[in-house]
């Protein structure tokens, strides 16, 4: 019977344990407080540390086991394309009424602006890792897979799952050891320099007033302990099904599992079909960008939706809801499912790659942010916490100088892969194939550098420094 619940039901227990008692301390613990630090941080940590001591495991029929880090890398992976499916399935906000029209031209300048900077940033973290590496084998005369470097900048400016996928394909296609786990590691990495540097600038600029808003004296109490006082509770969704029918959770879980099942079948496809011997190494993509065909099937469902007028039938909040809590439990199994162990023997230049590409990609975000024309430090910090961590931190970063959203810097947050998609592509296209002898991904991205610096010259968008 044991097998029925070991290992995957005893991790999500250890998910939902952290998480739960990450939340207690997060409302009982100052530090955490004024730092707002979030639960799954504050649980990932504490479940690496017991991870890489051996007491993360629970009771079977055959003693006491110790739940292997893969079960959780396994979660992850799952939760990472049930998230992503849930971004494909979100409607965009209506457009503005006439009143906010002229506010429009900024939003769309500052989403381009934060697009422009994405691309920056990714290369120059894919520069900056793959430097490191190849100094360190160079220094040690060591026979290290140097293209682990270029996974700084999918765990960092993408997501863990982004970088597990990544990775994933890089093992199976290429025989790269490990590189899933790195992915992971560099994700988890990035998430923590997110809040380790951007929480502190975020109230020095506080203190200096460089915001473009007056900033509250105090931020209100939930905001601090992260739970809503008795009787203080908000609507989190609305409800699109009659439950004598079916459940709204419940339709919108089949809705998602049913375009699970989709992106599934279509990843089959691609890894069975009879590819040339010339381009034999695409078999990878099939289930290693399992996430874009999930989210595809998102996006396809919603414009048919939308085309029939049964848009209705999916309400944005409840989608959003299911969307946070996959991210929310990834983040921490994220920290699960990392062995100190694995990352062992790069461990020097992991450490140093993340420093680096943190630090420089804070000063890079901070010099151009300066010189944005209106509204930089809220869309420079939003950028930083978005670009090392995820869209939750870069949130997280906003929150506390511009606690009720004035700027517009959350809502380009959210339409900012209006234009990020396009231009990236080229970077993501030739990820998967990194490892192979003729990968041409260091011109690429030194390209995107020059290019996406010229754009930000060109288009106005460096100016006199504001603050």
């Amino acid at each position: 019977m044991s097998s029925l619940f070991f290992p995957y039901v005893g991790a999500f227990f250890w998910v939902g344990v952290l998480l739960s008692f990450a939340a207690f301390l997060r409302s009982r613990v100052t530090f955490f407080q004024k730092n707002l630090i979030p639960s799954a941080l504050i649980g990932g940590v504490i479940g690496f540390v017991l991870m890489n001591f051996g007491l993360i495991g629970m009771p079977t029929q055959e003693g006491w086991k110790e739940i292997p880090t893969s079960a959780f890398g396994v979660l992850v992976s799952h939760l990472f394309v049930f998230g992503f499916i849930g971004i494909g399935l979100i409607q965009q906000d209506e457009p503005e009424p006439e009143a906010d029209k002229a506010n429009s031209s900024w939003v769309r300048s500052g989403a381009l602006w934060l697009a422009l900077i994405y691309c920056l940033i990714y290369a120059i973290q894919g520069i900056t890792g793959r430097t490191v590496f190849e100094l360190y084998s160079y220094l040690t005369s060591g026979e290290i897979f140097t293209g682990y470097g270029y996974l700084v900048s999918v765990g960092f400016s993408q997501n863990p799952g982004a970088a597990q996928a990544i990775g994933g394909i890089w093992e199976n296609e290429y025989g790269v050891q490990k590189a899933s786990t790195v992915g992971l590691a560099f994700g988890a990495a990035g998430f923590l320099f997110a809040v380790l540097i951007g929480i502190p600038f975020a109230n020095q600029a506080i203190k200096k007033g460089w915001l473009s808003e007056k900033h509250l004296s105090s931020m209100p109490k939930p905001l601090l302990t992260g739970i809503m006082g008795k009787g203080n509770s908000e609507p989190c969704a609305q409800s699109t099904t009659h439950s004598a029918n079916i459940d709204t959770f419940a339709f919108h879980f089949a809705v998602m599992f049913v375009l699970y099942g989709a992106g599934y079948v279509f990843a089959l496809a691609w890894a069975t079909f009879s590819w040339p011997e010339s381009i034999e190494k695409v078999r990878g993509l099939g289930f290693g960008m399992l996430y874009v065909w999930g989210m595809l099937a998102g996006v396809i469902t919603r414009k048919t939706l939308r085309k029939v007028k049964s848009c209705h039938v999916l309400d944005n909040s409840t989608t959003r809801r299911i969307t946070g809590t996959t991210v929310d439990f990834m983040i921490c199994a994220v920290f699960l499912a990392i062995g100190i162990n694995d990352i062992q023997q790069i461990i020097v230049p992991f450490l140093t790659t993340t420093i680096c590409a943190s630090v420089i990609s804070f000063f890079v975000i901070v010099w151009f942010a300066r010189r944005m024309p209106k509204y930089g430090f809220e869309r420079g910090l939003a950028a930083f916490g978005c670009y090392t961590g995820t869209v939750a931190s870069g949130l997280l970063l906003l929150r506390i100088v511009d606690p009720e959203f004035k700027s517009p810097a959350a809502f380009e947050l959210a339409i900012m892969n209006i234009f990020i998609l396009p231009i990236v592509q080229i970077i993501y296209i030739n990820l998967p194939f990194v490892p192979s002898s003729n990968s041409i991904m260091l011109p690429v991205l030194t390209v995107y550098v020059v290019t996406m610096i010229a754009s930000l010259f060109l288009l106005g968008f460096v100016k006199k420094r504001a603050w």
